[in-house]
């Protein structure tokens, strides 16, 4: 599910401070380095991209607090990078930043202190920096004191919270070694600590940076459904975490043909009811929204029923009306092609071509969805030979991809659908 982080912020001209925030530093690195080195302070880095959104949350909501400018005006010179200006192309490179935002400490020197990768709180942000410059313990000094009190809960936290940040400055056999390690670190302190102390916003963090399966019957998904009151006091955030774990193996089972994903279906609105309550029920519960859909994914991947399929979901669409969105017609399309290839009677391809078309005509449709779904409108054309409508769509998809500011992932795309109109072209 995943693809190149995003998490930036910007404004007309590029990332902008204000307020009593950071005061960030107009020129480039270099320069910066060399501030920092007269001034006898350390470098903060923002690696940022222009189209992130998290990263404009970061830069309105947390480099402005009053508290984070003092701390780190007085102990960093600080300096907002656009990670994909190519005039900054070689201290991204170097600094090997993947994902936005890219947080990155420096010492007067250069060297690399500290990474983190993705928007903290400004608490979050102040205590990582507090690490950097000593006045907290660091990872390294945290497990020299852990191991000698290997069952000691609170370092135990300590090393779990701050283990993204330190591996993430690791490389090749270090960073694998370290990631075997905190796995280990993990599983012992979930069995240490279940119960009720184990119900806080630290704790929720660990558990979901590093626990994610799709096994039934996972003990700490069932206790975390069980205490699913208590968790809700934290936010909707641990409600959608089981509901995805549930949902997960309803998907599975469905898809291979296990009728036992009824059994989960029957958990909505039994023992997992609370935690289902989160979702949108204007319309229709939340049993019948996922009976509808796993229903209809048993069908289609098990049974092979693209008509049947078809029937389901627009009974489904049927029911969502005026609240159902452009994913949901452009996934439940998207579906028939991931299960049989295309490869279904005429009557639901040109079912998917309506749903597709319908996706499109919304007007809050993302970038990268529309263009997923242009590509894909120019494949149901394919393949029911319209080719002259299927290359208009492939067109256009490359067209709309010209508004991506991330290079990498446009040339990707751009490249994948260049792809598609040589294949027209030769059926042409």
């Amino acid at each position: 599910m995943k693809t190149i982080l995003v998490i930036v912020l910007i404004f007309i001209g590029g990332i902008q401070s204000f307020g009593q925030g950071i005061e960030f530093f107009k020129g480039d690195y270099n320069a910066a380095l060399e501030k920092a080195k007269q001034e006898g302070k350390m470098l903060f880095v923002d690696f940022y991209a222009d189209w992130c959104g998290p990263c404009k949350r970061l830069a309105k909501d947390v480099f402005t607090l009053e508290a984070v400018g003092n701390y780190f005006n007085e102990k960093f010179v600080s300096i907002q990078i656009d990670a994909e200006n190519p005039a900054n192309r070689q201290v991204v490179k170097q600094n090997k930043v993947r994902s936005y935002p890219t947080l990155a400490f420096f010492d007067a020197d250069g060297k690399l202190r500290s990474r983190l990768e993705g928007a903290l709180d400004g608490a979050a942000l102040i205590k990582s920096a507090k690490v950097v410059t000593g006045e907290e313990m660091s990872f390294e000094e945290i497990y020299t004191k852990f191991k000698s009190s290997k069952n000691d809960l609170v370092l135990m936290q300590q090393l779990l919270l701050g283990a993204p940040a330190y591996v993430s400055t690791l490389e090749n056999m270090e960073q694998a070694k370290w990631i075997a390690r905190i796995e280990k670190f993990f599983k012992d302190y979930i069995d240490l600590k279940m119960g009720p102390e184990l119900i806080n916003v630290d704790d929720y963090r660990i558990i979901n940076t590093f626990h994610h399966t799709d096994k039934p019957g996972d003990k700490l998904m069932e206790f975390m459904n069980k205490n699913m009151e208590a968790y809700l006091k934290l936010g909707e955030g641990p409600a959608y975490f089981v509901m995805e774990y549930n949902n997960k193996i309803m998907e599975n089972m469905a898809r291979a043909g296990k009728e036992e994903y009824k059994k989960y279906l029957e958990r909505i609105d039994g023992d997992m009811k609370l935690t289902y309550s989160v979702v949108p029920q204007k319309t229709m519960s939340a049993r019948q929204r996922f009976t509808y859909l796993y229903d209809a994914e048993y069908l289609l991947f098990y049974k092979k029923d693209g008509e049947g399929y078809v029937t389901s979901m627009d009974a489904y669409f049927k029911e969502l009306g005026e609240d159902a969105r452009a994913v949901d017609y452009g996934m439940a399309a998207q579906q028939v092609y991931t299960a049989t290839g295309g490869k279904v009677p005429e009557s639901v391809i040109l079912k998917t071509k309506e749903w597709t078309v319908k996706a499109l005509q919304y007007t809050d449709i993302s970038l990268m969805d529309k263009i997923n779904f242009l590509a894909m409108l120019g494949d149901t054309n394919k393949v029911l030979k319209e080719y002259d409508e299927a290359k208009k769509c492939y067109n256009q998809a490359f067209m709309e991809s010209m508004q991506m500011e991330q290079e990498m992932t446009k040339a990707m795309i751009q490249m994948r659908i260049k792809q598609k109109l040589a294949a027209l072209d030769l059926i042409k």
